[in-house]
């Protein structure tokens, strides 16, 4: 059983302009693997140096912060400025694959989006090992797409509501935490604090996750005391 503290974060503005202020909300979360979007030249070098997390990214505006070594970076454009970033981390000798997601808003691009994202080279495929998908979903308030992601995703229990939009007073939860595979969510919340509202329009979510365990055990039957005896001889 391993636990992993993850936070994702999407730094639109005025965050590009106050990375130190970013760096210290992200600091006193504590977490363990950070899932940033909107990020600009720059700001994960920053956040980086100020949080002593690796930097983790290629070329689009989506990266990672780990303290856990991560390999396999690859990034795929979802087309209209929407964008997938994926990494593969090991923790406790297990496997855990990750996305990276920032979608658009309105709806034509959405739909073309969440097509791609749902390829066979992406979460279309049969992937081996636990997956944890994070990001900016930009999901407007009528919900668009949703339908698709929890038919073929797992929403993550904490946060439950997770409303972290505008930040200044959220009103739905474009942000969102979805699992696939042997995940669970312990614990999470919306960091809402006085220095989250002003960083960013968009207010950072926190989750503990457990990757259990799943190896199968051959089940041996149990001998009863009376029936065993002392070898002779």
């Amino acid at each position: 059983m391993s636990i992993l503290r993850v936070m994702t974060y999407a730094l639109k503005e005025p965050a590009t302009s106050e990375p130190s202020l970013a760096a210290r909300i992200i600091i006193n979360q504590r977490p363990e693997l950070v899932f940033l979007q909107h990020l600009r030249d720059g700001l994960l070098e920053s956040l980086s140096k100020e949080t002593g997390l690796k930097a983790y990214h290629k070329f689009g505006h989506c990266g990672f912060l780990s303290r856990y070594p991560l390999t396999a970076i690859q990034e795929c454009g979802l087309g209209n400025e929407g964008e997938s970033l994926r990494a593969d981390l090991s923790l406790s000798g297990k496997r855990i694959h990750l996305f990276n997601i920032l979608l658009s808003c309105e709806p034509a691009q959405r739909g073309q989006q969440l097509a791609r994202l749902f390829s066979e080279d992406l979460l279309g495929a049969s992937l081996p090992c636990a997956t944890l998908i994070a990001g900016d979903f930009s999901f407007p308030l009528w919900g668009g797409g949703q339908w698709l992601l929890r038919r073929r995703l797992k929403p993550a229990q904490h946060p439950g509501w997770g409303a972290n939009y505008p930040a200044t007073f959220p009103l739905w939860p474009r942000d969102r935490f979805y699992l696939r595979g042997p995940l669970r969510s312990l614990a999470g919340h919306v960091v809402s604090t006085v220095e989250s509202r002003r960083a960013s329009s968009h207010l950072p979510l926190i989750t503990t996750l457990e990757l259990t365990d799943t190896r199968e055990y051959l089940k041996v039957p149990e001998v009863a005391e009376q029936r065993m005896r002392p070898a002779t001889g």
